[in-house]
């Protein structure tokens, strides 16, 4: 089922109300002239005004329903100018071809001068340039495709301000469940465990978590409320999530991590990535049987491609998946529209995720 946002259904009573009023007022219009003018308007009369008006509805239209969303939504500018071109092309052709000529008319008055073989005609005010009911109707047509270029790009600003207004709200709720969910009293008292017992046996290796523990809380706190950072940011976070994990860990679980040098200017949503690595070991590590959690993050074919496969241990884990997924699907939904895709496959051992994000930076 399509479903239809607000700035599209105020987009489409818009032009309902425009081509009614059109569609009402234009016969009307030629009504009141006739009769000032002393000449009968006959019912015949206003259908063939309708029929003269519905070329400029058909390439109305194609040009909102075709050529439009392409410069407007997909940034296509070539292929915009191609369509609209083409259609310009087709409308012209049936306005010329379909032209009506004028009823001779007895004009009083001194005869017309008589020129000679090739002599040009004289110029004069409307012969520089013939404003012919033709070129009157194309260059009306060309008039009215820029209107419907110009209402799409205010519609579309308002669409954008008000997921920017929505964003905000999402972050700021992503950020305080974030310090409670993520950054949890259990999440602590583990690390920090950890830690004070390696100042005994290795110092070095304490001040260097405690150190990574930092980054991880300044992350949190000073990137966690944008729409989008650096994936290079991002793919710092895990680094340093994951090797607090491997050190609370150490060689009970098996822990695979997958990382690009560079993230090529590619940028993403603070967290999400972190969100499903956070659940896959919180949710798949158990100290009874062999237990994996492995992440990959690559750029192929402009998209970011990130897989987090962790063990499955029982239906529990499933459900508190699911959980958090609907909230991380929300901020997908806002950022990137249908310009991702999320993947996921289960079964009786393994929990797997597959996320595509587009290379370019989110629309906000």
């Amino acid at each position: 089922m399509i479903r239809m946002d607000s700035e599209k259904k105020q987009e489409v009573v818009i032009y309902g109300i425009l081509w009614a009023v059109v569609f009402l007022l234009v016969p009307a219009a030629m009504l009141l002239h006739g009769h000032s003018a002393g000449h009968s308007f006959r019912l015949a009369d206003g259908f063939r005004i309708w029929l003269d008006i519905l070329p400029f509805l058909i390439l109305f239209l194609l040009h909102d329903l075709l050529a439009a969303p392409l410069w407007v939504e997909k940034g296509k500018v070539g292929a915009y100018i191609a369509v609209t071109a083409v259609l310009l092309f087709l409308f012209g052709g049936y306005v010329w071809t379909s032209r009506r000529e004028p009823e001779p008319r007895h004009r009083e008055g001194p005869p017309p001068v008589e020129r000679k073989e090739g002599q040009r005609p004289p110029m004069g005010p409307g012969r520089d340039l013939p404003m012919t009911p033709e070129v009157m109707k194309f260059l009306l047509g060309l008039l009215m495709l820029g209107v419907n270029l110009g209402v799409k790009y205010y519609l579309k600003s308002l669409r954008t301000e008000r997921r920017m207004q929505e964003l905000k709200a999402e972050n700021l709720e992503r950020q305080m469940e974030a310090l409670r969910y993520q950054i949890n009293p259990h999440f602590f008292m583990n690390t920090l465990n950890n830690i004070h017992a390696l100042v005994d046996i290795d110092p070095e290796q304490a001040k260097t978590s405690i150190e990574e523990f930092s980054k991880l809380m300044r992350f949190i706190l000073y990137e966690g409320d944008r729409p989008t950072i650096p994936l290079s940011k991002e793919l710092e976070f895990l680094r340093h999530y994951v090797s607090l994990m491997k050190m609370r860990y150490a060689d009970s679980v098996r822990i695979d991590l997958s990382l690009p040098e560079a993230d090529s200017g590619a940028e993403v949503p603070p967290l999400v990535l972190a969100s499903f690595v956070e659940n896959a070991f919180k949710h798949g590590i158990s100290y009874e049987k062999p237990s994996f959690v492995r992440v990959s993050v690559s750029l192929e074919d402009g998209k970011i491609a990130f897989k987090c496969v962790n063990s499955r241990q029982g239906e529990e884990q499933v459900r508190s998946h699911g959980v958090g997924l609907s909230n991380v699907r929300g901020r997908l939904d806002l950022l990137y529209g249908d310009g991702y895709t999320l993947y996921i496959d289960q079964n009786a051992e393994v929990y797997d995720i597959l996320l595509l994000l587009p290379m370019e930076a989110a629309r906000a």
